[in-house]
């Protein structure tokens, strides 16, 4: 059976007056929900079309079509004295970061410390608000046209909603975590939102995220650098997204082949530029040619996993996989294939000292988990066997000294 709350007020703000005494009397509660409704795909940047705030009292939502002054919103996310609570927030966040320019500070992302306190991961908010309050919620505007106005009262709802159950939801995960002592585990994953690398990727990561750039070498590499920059340019000049205006492989093949010429660039399959911004990529590809190839980036050879390697990262996979099962640890925040094989290849190569301090897998509350039961069993102190517990088969992690009595030890 759900169980029904009392419902904070929905209020829509249609002043700059209303906007500006809710945000102060959120700033003196000291934390808030945050949301937004935002549309970006034929778009350079996020349009936000819906703005919703949340306290114990209220729930708000603001229409920013009304051409209201919404930073004093940004500032409130920004308010390190301010808790903000969000629901798979990063996106949110982001939006905050454009309008703002600076980070986001004491942000509590409810699906993260779910994840972290033994829920599934990612989990929906409808879920999470059934599971942890009790709640239905009707959500059955998921495709609308957010740009679309008037809006309608059940579109009003539909926002707020995403909203007024948030702190509550929070309350919950709080005493959950403090009860498994993890509470200092999402602090830690929630500084990472306080972080501007986290949006606004570096030039280098921008690269790597070109599916097919990891085959070009020296001058390919300056083009595509060079070409990546200028669709940028042109997109953000346009309000278009960067895709759209050029797509990725169509990029690489620019760039692999040194193509100089409008007609080159016409046999491309896909390919649609305006013949203006067709000459101008040319010149990009022309100009970047010219770069001395003492300037080219020095290749790093890319190691293919070996054999052997894919087995200890299946080995690895598999202890993590059952140590967040009988832990209550969600899997994704935990591990990622690349923590893994980064972890697996440190063993390997004996890294020490700065070396190790980089290894995901071996920081803060993860190298605190499975740090060391993960080394010490990828150097041969330890081993895994698998045993039933409750009559399920779960894989346990043993000293050499638990073995030989026939006890585990797989960490708490």
């Amino acid at each position: 059976m759900s169980q029904r709350r009392s419902m904070p007020e929905f209020i829509t703000i249609e002043r700059q007056s209303q906007l500006d005494d809710i945000c102060q009397e959120y700033r003196r509660a000291g934390r808030f929900a945050f949301d937004t409704e935002f549309v970006m795909e034929d778009r350079f940047e996020a349009e936000v079309c819906l703005v919703q705030i949340a306290s114990e009292r209220s729930a708000v939502v603001i229409d920013p079509f009304l051409k209201l002054d919404l930073s004093p919103i940004w500032d409130l996310v920004c308010d390190k004295q301010v808790e903000t609570i969000v629901h798979a927030g990063q996106e949110d966040l982001a939006i905050c970061v454009q309008h703002a320019g600076q980070v986001p500070r004491k942000v509590f992302d409810v699906q993260v410390a779910a994840g972290l306190a033994g829920y599934e991961y990612p989990l929906s908010l409808q879920k999470l608000v059934q599971t942890t309050l009790h709640i239905r919620l009707h959500k059955s505007k998921t495709l609308t046209d957010w740009r679309k106005r008037p809006l309608s009262p059940a579109q009003v709802r539909y926002g707020a909603e995403d909203v007024c159950h948030l702190l509550a939801v929070k309350d919950n995960l709080d005493e959950r975590l403090t009860r498994q002592h993890r509470l200092d585990w999402v602090k830690e994953e929630f500084r990472n939102l306080e972080d501007m690398s986290l949006y606004r990727r570096a030039e280098e990561e921008k690269l790597l995220r070109v599916r097919g750039s990891g085959s070009l070498r020296g001058r390919q590499v300056v083009i595509l650098k060079e070409l990546l920059a200028w669709r940028e340019q042109v997109a953000q000049k346009l309000d278009r997204p960067v895709r759209a205006l050029l797509k990725d492989h169509l990029l690489v093949a620019i760039a692999k082949h040194e193509l100089t010429t409008v007609r080159d660039l016409r046999d491309l399959r896909g390919l649609n530029l305006s013949e203006k911004h067709a000459r101008a990529a040319c010149g990009i590809v022309r100009t970047a040619m010219e770069t001395p190839p003492e300037q080219w980036p020095k290749a790093e050879p890319r190691e293919a996993e070996t054999p052997a390697e894919a087995a200890l990262v299946a080995l690895v996979t598999g202890v993590l996989r059952s140590y967040c099962v009988e832990n209550e640890i969600a899997y994704g925040l935990l591990a990622t294939k690349k923590s893994i094989r980064e972890i697996v290849r440190s063993c390997s190569d004996g890294l020490s000292g700065s070396g190790r301090r980089k290894i995901e897998l071996l920081k803060g509350w993860r190298g605190d988990a499975v740090g060391m039961m993960l080394e010490e069993l990828l150097t041969g102190q330890r081993s895994a066997r698998v045993e039933r517990q409750k009559g399920t088969p779960v894989i346990r992690v043993l000293t050499r000294r638990d073995a030989t009595r026939g006890k585990s030890s797989a960490p708490k």
